[in-house]
């Protein structure tokens, strides 16, 4: 366990854990009061990260938006793999016209490309924080009905899957009790990745104006708003933000390869 802490991704995944419980009490300015005197400020010892267009301090927004983000992506994930697991062990579990229903309706979801598949949900349903964790959610279901199907086909005809049945236990019983615990290793490793892969969703749709509504900070959409300035040679309002959303995707998918690493370990 000493070992697993001091492994640069854990140590960093700690500390953005710190900021995204505690960074509205770290930011030195209010993310939602802008100093219309003090715009595009260059970084300096009173802003950190310098200011924006409209005077937000930088550092203070890229604190908050991380507790935003990191959220959204967080309940996103585990409606979408809560959902996306427990219909996977069904599949896995019934086999015949369930299972072939449900590969193909997970078939028709991912023939369309992943942003596309958002931006049409986004248009059907419209924007804000709860539709965008709806769309998180809508989004994580079909992988993770496709990859936890797979991992527990082999239980089908498992012997003590036999004896619960031969118990008197009902179909339902059985996928929870017995399924999808054989598959916390594959779900834990799909979460840490989907975490990583659902910041990114929100960031590229706030960054196109949908998402997460101004004024609240969000990390896509403060790239946007200062990528007007870069070719003006003010950098700091789009490069912060975007480093925020490299390190965060970076750590996380570092944690989820650890795990996979532990999982081939273990079963070998």
């Amino acid at each position: 366990m000493i070992n697993q802490l001091k492994r640069p991704p854990v140590f960093i995944f700690l500390i953005l854990l710190f900021i995204v419980l505690f960074g509205p009490f770290l930011a030195p300015y209010d993310p939602l009061e802008p100093k219309p005197m003090n715009t595009l400020a260059a970084p300096s010892w009173n802003h950190w990260f310098g200011t924006d267009n409209y005077g937000f301090d930088v550092l203070s927004r890229v604190l908050y938006a991380a507790q935003i983000d990191f959220s959204l992506s967080l309940v996103g994930v585990l409606i979408g793999g809560g959902i996306g697991s427990l219909l996977g062990a069904t599949a896995a579990y019934k086999g015949g016209f369930t299972d072939f229903l449900l590969l193909r309706f997970v078939e028709v979801i991912q023939s369309f490309p992943v942003l596309l598949f958002a931006l049409a949900l986004f248009a059907a349903i419209g924007g804000g924080n709860r539709n965008m964790i709806l769309v998180i959610a809508i989004v994580n279901v079909p992988m993770y009905l496709r990859i936890i199907r797979s991992s527990l086909l082999p239980l089908r005809t498992a012997e003590f899957i036999d004896a619960a049945r031969c118990a008197g236990l009902n179909g339902l019983t059985i996928v929870i009790k017995h399924f999808i615990p054989n598959a916390k290793g594959q779900i834990f490793s799909l979460f840490v990745l989907s975490c990583a892969y659902a910041i990114q969703i929100i960031a590229g749709l706030s960054f196109i104006g949908l998402g997460v509504e101004p004024p609240h900070p969000e990390w896509g959409s403060m790239i946007n708003a200062g990528a007007g300035y870069l070719m003006l040679g003010v950098w700091w309002p789009s490069v912060f933000p975007g480093l925020a959303i490299v390190i965060s995707v970076y750590t996380i998918n570092g944690l989820s390869r650890q795990q996979m690493t532990h999982q081939i370990r273990s079963s070998v």
